[in-house]
């Protein structure tokens, strides 16, 4: 099992699930023992190849989580902004007049954040295995990320809400097989493989931006604590 992973995990089992998110299946299926990255990895492609590439199940999912009783609720919540700090997925339109590729439903850790756009790291331009380094290092309170993995973000060409992840669940998000890189040919859409994407970040995977971490709220002291 790679070091730190799921360090922080939940290990309880609820009792009345009621209605349950991708994210508390897999704490479920757990039985409240620590797994392994493998048992992990196969246990979230299982849950999330029900969600096909309907990025907006992720959002509804959660919308009906968090209209049932706080007691089943997940710790994740849906964002109309982003703060720093904060680990975010969205589906996302970029402008393509600059760029040979994007992913339209990136996995963001927030860096700075303004009124019409923000900029962090899509850790989708890793690999799994790095991801978990990169995430085991923000939970120590350090960032240490690829260059290549951050891009500025316009709110304007956010479609939808964010999805403000709970530190709970980031080991589980940066599995998921959400990553979709697209480039465009003559104004139509191409997948874009996302093994060549990996390899285009390690070749300058030591070319970091390094500092602390810094933990922005919602203005209410909960919603700041949930992200330590």
């Amino acid at each position: 099992m790679a070091t730190g992973f799921k360090s922080i995990q939940r290990n309880r089992v609820k009792k009345d699930p009621g209605y349950e998110t991708l994210f508390e299946k897999i704490t479920e299926k757990t039985n409240g023992e620590k797994k392994s990255l493998s048992w992990y990895r196969a246990a979230v492609r299982a849950e999330a190849s029900a969600y096909q590439k309907d990025m907006r199940r992720y959002v509804a999912a959660e919308r009906r989580d968090n209209a049932g009783s706080a007691n089943e609720n997940d710790q994740n919540m849906l964002r109309t902004y982003t703060v720093s700090g904060h680990l975010y997925m969205f589906e996302y339109k970029a402008k393509m007049k600059w760029l040979p590729y994007y992913d339209r439903f990136p996995l963001v850790y927030v860096i700075k954040a303004g009124r019409n756009e923000f900029f962090g790291a899509n850790l989708h331009y890793m690999s799994p295995k790095r991801r978990i380094i990169t995430i085991k290092k923000l939970l120590e309170g350090r960032i240490d990320i690829p260059k290549r993995c951050f891009h500025k973000y316009l709110t304007n060409h956010v479609d939808g809400l964010y999805l403000d992840l709970a530190a709970v669940e980031w080991d589980t998000a940066i599995l998921l097989p959400t990553e979709d890189f697209v480039r465009t040919v003559n104004g139509h859409f191409f997948p874009y493989d996302k093994e060549l994407v990996w390899e285009e970040t390690n070749e300058n995977y030591y070319d970091n931006i390094k500092g602390r971490r810094v933990i922005e709220g919602y203005g209410k002291a909960s919603d700041k604590e949930m992200v330590k």
